[in-house]
């Protein structure tokens, strides 16, 4: 077995009481059966001696999950620190509690580490990274449950986003061609997938990696659609409709609304963190379209969500480091931390209007 992690993932501490925002509201917290048994048994024996906390116990944790009476999960104090950890040590956290931001995802012999970006002192990580990649650890004794895992489709979706990781690696290619090109990429190999041909996938690999790829890609496309506007606009009116998970992303998109959707300003942070978040956004989306074959989708998914932070970025005066964090995760909560908004955000982008096409569009115009 292999489990690949990226290469911040040591350096990622939970800051407590000092986070701008907690990971403890927003979102429904499943607790593992053994927890929630550990729970009881702590409740009855009556060996708990915070009477407050035994009764929150009792009636918060039920049905496998912590249920709460408002946004905020109850077990969270004023200080912004967790009750479960104070009364009973780290070790008698729930699975969820204990491991988030860590998320694992399986891919049969391939196991992958993504720590959320949902978290404000991740999303620091990443734009603050300066050394992207991963590391990896092999467990030859292990072995992954392979059942139902499709070699060979795996190995070309590995392929595919180490070919897209190259271009957007580039100090040559700017971000907006480079995420063009995953695009256009990602369509062509969809149009195999559906038929089925394996083979033709790995010719579309082999006529994109090519040195002269970008070149050939920019003389043969038009780039004066003048799309980037109102394909942004469209999107930001379909992510405004998902539940409200983070607190700040209302206050956001309206202050969005209220300007320009897109400036021509330049700055050398837009570059450098689109090219962050995007590479965070492949590693993160592409490989689970193992489990349902739609790699375009998954790579729209990954341009549109960095552009949108793009959005975000240029409705706000200041950009402190802070500023770019908060907007980085906010945006990740409303996808990461509820399941529904992720799934309708995949289904908008299955729609004709954010097609290949329009989408490629708008990331070229004005380009030279």
């Amino acid at each position: 077995m292999e489990i690949r992690y990226p290469n911040y993932y040591k350096r990622f501490r939970c800051i407590a009481g000092e986070c701008p925002d907690t990971c403890c509201a927003g979102w429904e917290i499943p607790v593992d059966k053994a927890s929630e048994l550990r729970y009881r048994k702590a409740r009855l024996r009556g060996t708990i001696s915070n009477k407050e906390f035994a009764r929150k116990l009792k009636k918060y944790v039920k049905q496998g999950r912590i249920l709460s009476e408002d946004v905020t999960c109850p077990f969270l104090n004023q200080e912004g620190l967790c009750e479960m950890y104070l009364e009973l040590g780290s070790e008698a956290l729930c699975h969820t509690c204990a491991r988030h931001p860590r998320h694992m995802e399986d891919y049969g012999n391939l196991h992958e580490i993504v720590l959320l970006l949902s978290c404000p002192e991740v999303a620091r990580l990443v734009l603050e990274e300066n050394d992207s990649g991963f590391y990896v650890r092999n467990l030859p004794e292990r072995q992954g449950n392979t059942e139902g895992i499709d070699e060979e489709l795996l190995e070309n979706l590995l392929k595919i986003r180490e070919l897209i990781w190259k271009w957007n690696a580039s100090k040559e290619m700017d971000s907006n061609v480079s995420m063009a090109l995953s695009v256009a990429l990602a369509h062509d190999v969809q149009r195999r997938l559906h038929k089925e041909d394996l083979a033709g996938v790995q010719e579309i690999l082999e006529r994109y990696d090519t040195p002269v790829i970008s070149e050939k890609f920019l003389e043969q496309w038009n780039k004066e659609s003048s799309a980037r506007h109102l394909l942004m606009s469209d999107f930001m009116e379909e992510f405004s409709g998902l539940e409200t998970i983070c607190r700040d992303w209302p206050e956001m998109l309206e202050n969005c609304r209220l300007k320009s959707y897109y400036s021509n300003d330049s700055r050398p942070e837009i570059e450098q963190d689109k090219k962050k978040l995007f590479e965070y956004f492949v590693y993160s989306f592409v490989l689970p379209a193992l489990y349902d074959g739609d790699v375009l989708t998954k790579v729209k998914m990954a341009v549109l969500c960095t552009m949108a932070v793009e959005e975000l970025y240029m409705a706000e005066d200041l950009w402190s480091l802070e500023q770019r964090v908060n907007i980085c995760h906010a945006i990740a909560r409303q996808i990461e931390n509820c399941d529904e908004n992720r799934a309708q955000l995949e289904k908008f982008l299955k729609q004709e209007v954010f097609g290949a096409r329009r989408i490629i569009d708008a990331l070229l115009e004005g380009g030279e």
